[in-house]
């Protein structure tokens, strides 16, 4: 199932966030391979309901594109009602639904599922093997356990890898971790036959509480800067762009607070820029996104309504030709755009590594 991708993001597996993939623009939809996630969910809800309407949603909003699926809070030695592992319960349902799909598992996960994992990536066609911060640190022990995957029958040559650095909060950070990563990738080309490695990280906060009420601010996206510094070290294997778009990567909302702000995140070059209401409880409530929408089309950082579906929707919402939606309509909005910025930047930020462009050029042209 490989095919030739530049972008990978890391997604939450909720209807919006799989319709802002979808709704792409098919010109880039080539160049994306996407890492759902099962949601997060509240222990007393039966697992195979969970995983049936995660599966549904993927089946009605991206059943034919390639994309990767992972079940990273599934608990050990969960199982559904009659006794199945929850994992292979998931892994039959996406299955039933032909759904385009790679299996996505991990170290940290629990070791007597490896053999359903690497069952389930001979049917499709490949797997992504997700690394963890504590796993890109013990090289050696990390080198072991994809050793002992070989034994079990995995073969490397249809795994692809995953060096997920979670949030990334500093420069001081995100540099430490590009060194830890380029150790590692030239361990794992030189050591095992591989498809590709993918570097993930997110710079999205949690919360928008550093940007005041009714104003904006933007954030340094430094998982661009960690992707441009390794892909421009000569590393053994080139690696591919990923993030977690504008989430950060442990965001859940199974208990959102009642005074959630109105926002709209826009990325543009190397920043998220967020654009901050107020709490969607006060009088206005979701009418503040005209308001927030006019400011996002006078900002300068607006690329125009045909730029993506979430460009034409701030564009309509500006102009009163759509609705002001609710917290779920942004969330597309916001990803859809960032989806298409990142797959048009990462493409053309490739061409000027292929022509010898340095770092700092090739961020200034981010």
């Amino acid at each position: 199932m490989d095919f030739d991708y530049v972008y990978a993001p890391v997604i939450k597996g909720k209807v919006n966030d799989i319709k802002a993939a979808s709704f792409v623009a098919h010109n880039f939809l080539d160049r994306i391979k996407p890492i759902f996630e099962l949601p997060p969910f509240v222990v007393t809800d039966k697992a195979e309901q969970v995983l049936a309407r995660f599966s549904r949603n993927l089946s009605k909003h991206y059943a034919q594109r390639p994309c990767y699926v992972d079940f990273p809070l599934l608990r050990e030695g969960a199982t559904t009602s009659d006794g199945i592992p929850v994992l292979e319960n998931a892994y039959g349902q996406l299955n039933a639904l032909s759904i385009n799909f790679e299996p996505t598992y991990g170290f940290d996960r629990d070791d007597t599922q490896w053999r359903l994992v690497i069952n389930q990536a001979e049917k499709s066609g490949g797997m992504l093997l997700r690394l963890t911060p504590d796993d890109l640190e013990f090289v050696s022990d990390t080198m072991d356990q994809i050793q002992d995957l070989t034994v079990r029958g995995l073969d490397t040559r249809i795994v692809d890898v995953l060096l997920d650095c979670r949030s990334l909060t500093n420069a001081a950070q995100t540099t430490a971790l590009s060194e830890s990563a380029s150790v590692m990738i030239d361990n794992l080309a030189t050591s095992f036959r591989l498809r590709k490695v993918i570097v993930t990280g997110s710079s999205a906060p949690k919360t928008v509480t550093s940007v005041e009420k009714n104003s904006s601010g933007s954030l340094l996206r430094n998982e661009l800067s960690l992707w441009a510094n390794l892909r421009l070290r000569n590393l053994a294997m080139d690696a591919v762009y990923s993030d977690y778009g504008v989430i950060h990567p442990d965001f859940t909302d199974l208990t959102p607070s009642p005074h959630i702000n109105g926002k709209i995140r826009y990325t543009k070059g190397k920043h998220i820029h967020i654009f901050r209401g107020h709490s969607l409880s006060q009088d206005d409530r979701y009418e503040q996104y005209r308001k927030l929408s006019h400011a996002v089309l006078n900002s300068g950082l607006y690329l125009g309504h045909t730029y993506s579906h979430g460009d034409r929707y701030i564009y309509d919402c500006a102009t009163g030709h759509a609705t002001t939606g609710n917290a779920g309509t942004w969330v597309l909005n916001d990803l859809n755009h960032h989806f298409t910025h990142a797959t048009e930047q990462i493409s053309r930020l490739e061409t000027l590594i292929y022509r010898g462009y340095p770092e700092t050029a090739i961020l200034q042209a981010a």
